[in-house]
């Protein structure tokens, strides 16, 4: 896990560095789960809907797609699997859809908004350092800035938003500590606990299907629109594991490019050779023209929800960086046995599934056997929790309206209030609870609440 590649400054913030992935939570994530400590949520996706539509209006994506069944003919994984297209199923989907460019770079799309806005004032070159409580240690009455050149100010509000990421937000908390030797909303120790991202686990196993080969004409399929599969959610509460992805991709044989491109000609030469075939490797690059060629031999990877956990955390440093603000240290501990069960029983779903329509087999790799799969550098880098959503203070930082425990006037906006991870990128449902909670702020302002 980086703490520098994942992160930018600049105006967009984020936006300028995702790659557009785009999938809402599931109605059941939002429960409490007794396998899953400091699960669920005070709110559920219902408390969402309308705000999640509206996100997917600015991403230039339709909110209708993730709940339809277009996937099995207008995905090129839906097509190569659609047999799992039935009642009963061990598998459910999980739907994404990207935005492009030019609707997922908020900055850019929204900078002459700002620039032209006469109620909004942007703040170029600052830095927060820290916020200013009250007398009482119950309103936030400023918050001081500065800059690399030695700048410093300080701003007055009614009202302050802390949207700096999971990383961020936590340590602009726990550096607040003038009042509070612990730092501010952090009463019950939960500011900067439960860290969450989404670690992939790669080298499970392979998907061998006994069902034909087909060239998939490219003007069948959208490259926007992706389906990939997990545990429905009745297999996932019998089995007791956690959301996950089944996410699978061809095998890249010899008349791949990348396959030389990336070496594994040499790393991979015997397996690559014995896998060959003269008449299959005719069609596959026959079908390069004007389609994609859809095997029978494909990877499996998991992609994995991670659980809240109290080991997972940050803590303030003991050195400080150049505007005088503590620096963070992350403890992101191994694979728990939750996750690891995870990906087993995921796995045997898939296989099951595969069985029972006597479509393939999965066989599983060496890497997962020995354990080997499970020692993870994280390349995801979501950063999820640390200030979490709860129903009291006892077990998060923010109530359901993103505001923190005990304190008036401070609310807190992006990933850093999940409750749990999911395991979907977390940018549309961060867009979709930071217009919930602009709404709720706006009608607060005007009197309304």
């Amino acid at each position: 896990m980086s703490l520098d590649a994942s992160r930018i400054r600049c105006f967009g913030g984020a936006s300028r560095l995702w790659a557009g992935y785009c999938s809402p939570f599931k109605s059941d994530e939002f429960d409490k789960k007794s396998f899953i400590p400091l699960s669920g949520w005070p709110i559920s996706l219902d408390d969402l809907k309308i705000y999640y539509k509206q996100a997917a209006k600015m991403l230039g994506i339709s909110y209708k797609k993730f709940y339809s069944k277009d996937y099995f003919q207008d995905t090129f994984n839906g097509i190569s699997f659609k047999e799992f297209n039935r009642e009963d199923s061990f598998l459910s989907e999980s739907v994404f859809q990207v935005s492009n460019v030019k609707n997922r770079d908020l900055g850019q799309r929204y900078k002459k908004d700002f620039e032209t806005s006469l109620n909004t004032d942007i703040i170029f070159h600052s830095t927060v350092t820290k916020l200013n409580l009250n007398s009482s240690g119950k309103y936030i009455q400023s918050t001081s800035v500065a800059d690399l050149n030695g700048n410093k100010a300080t701003i007055k509000a009614k009202i302050f938003v802390l949207a700096c990421g999971a990383l961020e937000n936590p340590r602009i908390l726990l550096a607040s500590n003038d009042h509070y030797e612990d730092g501010i909303g952090n009463g019950s120790g939960f500011v900067d606990s439960c860290f969450m991202s989404h670690p992939s686990v790669a080298n499970v196993g392979e998907i061998h299907k006994s069902s034909p080969d087909q060239c998939i004409d490219e003007k069948i399929y959208n490259d926007d629109y992706i389906v990939h599969f997990e545990m429905s959610p009745k297999q996932r509460s019998k089995q007791k594991v956690l959301r996950h992805i089944l996410s699978i991709s061809q095998y890249r044989d010899l008349t791949n490019p990348s396959t030389y491109i990336s070496g594994r000609v040499f790393t991979e030469f015997d397996k690559l050779v014995d896998s060959f075939n003269f008449v299959s490797s005719v069609k596959k690059t026959a079908c390069r023209i004007n389609g994609k060629y859809s095997s029978k031999l494909w990877n499996l990877t998991i992609g994995l929800e991670q659980p809240p956990r109290l080991s997972n955390n940050l803590r303030l440093h003991t050195t400080n960086d150049i505007l005088g603000v503590p620096k963070i240290n992350m403890h992101w501990d191994d694979i728990s046995e939750i996750e690891k069960n995870t990906v087993i029983k995921s796995v045997e779903a898939m296989a099951c599934e595969l069985g029972a329509l006597n479509t393939g087999r999965i066989r599983f790799k060496n890497e997962l056997l020995t354990g080997e799969s499970y020692k993870i550098n994280d390349p995801v880098n979501h950063h999820i929790g640390t200030t979490r959503m709860a129903d009291s203070f006892k077990t998060g930082v923010v109530d359901k309206d993103c505001k923190v425990f005990g304190i008036s006037n401070l609310y807190i906006a992006g990933s850093s209030v999940f409750t749990t991870s999911s395991m979907v990128n977390p940018t549309y449902t961060i867009i979709a609870m930071s217009i919930r909670l602009g709404c709720y702020l706006k009608s607060k302002l005007n009197g309304v609440l």
